[in-house]
């Protein structure tokens, strides 16, 4: 019977552990979510700002545990949702007339908003006016002639 020994490697201890691309993995995960661009410049960015260690896209991509590369299937799946999601907020016609003539009428619909308000604004003040004209004691015509020689 031959006994076997973990076989012992020199230099430097391994930075990329698994326990550390579980990590990056749950990161990669959250970019659909927090709306950053999945791509391969922003993760080793991220990773480095929290992590601090630079690793290269390739490393990143072609690690393996156990037979898995946990952060290219999580990036895979991050970036099959960030797909998804941005199908989901397009426009259904986005390449047609449809589109712009939707966009068109919000624009109109808010302004239309706006002068509701406004005219809301300017109708109420009118009354306030009309109030304090009835509350004096004054000939109507005075009032009236007061008012005019004000605007001029």
């Amino acid at each position: 019977m031959t006994k076997q020994k973990a076989e012992v490697k020199g230099g430097r201890k391994e930075v990329l552990t698994a326990a550390l691309a579980k990590e990056i993995a749950k990161l990669i995960e959250g970019f659909p979510d927090s709306e950053v661009a999945v791509n391969w410049d922003n993760v080793v960015a991220q990773v480095k700002l929290k992590f601090k260690h630079e690793f290269g896209r390739n490393i990143l991509a072609t690690k393996a545990w156990d037979g898995r590369k946990i952060i290219a299937e999580a990036f895979s799946e991050a970036k099959a949702v960030e797909k998804r999601l941005h199908k989901q907020n397009a426009p259904k016609y986005a390449n047609s007339a449809r589109s712009a003539l939707q966009r068109r009428i919000a624009e109109l619909e808010a302004k239309v908003l706006a002068l509701k308000d406004e005219l809301e604004r300017t109708r109420a003040h009118q009354y306030d006016e009309l109030h304090v004209l009835w509350g004096k004691n004054t000939d109507l015509r005075e009032l009236m002639s007061a008012k005019n020689n004000k605007r001029s």
